[in-house]
């Protein structure tokens, strides 16, 4: 049987002291104050299971990323919360999973229903019942295949709105026929199906200026996936920061040398031209998350050309930009 010594009172008191210190700080300052407090008490034996627990403290960090990737495939921040309970300790009672995650029972259970329903987790007949995690390979599969029908529901919808609308409705015009409009834009998925929107309908040429943040943001969203095979065809140019994070998105977009210039963005605003058309980006992306960022769509001639020319002077500024490899 492990023996066990009970701390004494000044032990209790620094373990007091180092819990205080610990809430107010976040996980990666957290596990900076373990580490000064490890080394300087490890002879005194009082800490030695300090590991344990900034190792718990590494395991709330991946947990709220694992949370984070999750719901970028629909799941709600609890759900996403229980099904990684289940995934990493195996089939629960809701009672357990409600008492581990300091959730309500009865939102626990409704919960369970609705990860059940969309086929990530399964209930296990027992008494009393338990519910148990789906392989993470098998979740995903499913909510993408979840989206997929909602799409192609949406597709059918669309047709039907489509034949039935000229019943009612008034000729609309499509924004370009109009001498000139303004749109505004809000939220990062519209600004970034807006800008694959101009890559695939240019004809002449596109014009990227972009901060490396907001580069990043439209690489990994798939708006930049048809630069690379426009560029073979069409004047492209693209205009970002000289750092680590655009020299590999610019390797990965395969654009050659004389397409990409770089320059110090501190300040300057991204924007998109194309057919005469201009995308500006309104605001900051760290100030206003992905739901707050705004842009505006216009064919403003005035705008339009004083971008354009700001484009071509800062180019001619240019910086090397190394590829990293």
């Amino acid at each position: 049987m492990l023996s066990y010594k009970a701390p004494d009172r000044r032990q209790r008191l620094v373990a007091v002291n180092i819990l205080v210190t610990l809430a107010k700080h976040s996980v990666t300052k957290k596990s900076e104050i373990l580490a000064d407090v490890t080394e300087e008490d490890e002879e005194n034996g009082f800490f030695e299971n300090m590991n344990t627990l900034k190792s718990h403290l590494k395991g709330l960090s991946e947990f709220k990323e694992f949370c984070s990737s999750l719901s970028r495939f629909g799941l709600s921040k609890n759900e996403a919360k229980v099904y990684i309970c289940l995934a990493k300790f195996g089939d629960q009672k809701a009672h357990n999973v409600s008492r581990s995650l300091s959730l309500h029972r009865t939102e626990t259970y409704k919960i369970l229903r609705r990860l059940e329903e969309k086929g990530l987790a399964v209930r296990i007949l027992e008494k009393p019942i338990k519910f148990a995690a789906v392989p993470i390979d098998k979740a995903l599969e499913n909510l993408i295949q979840e989206k997929k029908q909602r799409i192609m529901g949406l597709e059918g919808e669309k047709q039907k709105i489509l034949n039935s609308w000229g019943i009612f409705a008034v000729p609309t015009k499509d924004s370009d026929v109009f001498d000139e409009f303004i749109q505004v834009l809000k939220g990062r998925n519209q600004i970034h199906i807006k800008v694959n929107e101009i890559i695939e309908n240019a004809k002449d040429e596109v014009l990227i200026a972009a901060s490396d943040d907001n580069l990043l943001q439209m690489f990994y969203s798939g708006a930049l996936d048809s630069l690379s095979e426009k560029s073979n065809r069409i004047e492209t140019h693209l205009l970002t920061d000289l750092s680590t994070r655009s020299s590999y998105i610019v390797k990965k977009l395969k654009l050659g040398e004389d397409k990409f210039f770089c320059v110090d963005f501190k300040e300057l605003p991204s924007f998109v031209i194309s057919q005469n058309h201009l995308l500006l980006f309104l605001n900051n992306e760290s100030s206003n998350g992905k739901n707050g960022k705004r842009a505006l769509w216009t064919n403003q001639k005035d705008l339009v050309n004083i971008l354009k020319t700001s484009f071509f002077t800062l180019s001619g500024n240019k910086r090397t930009l190394k590829v990293v490899t």
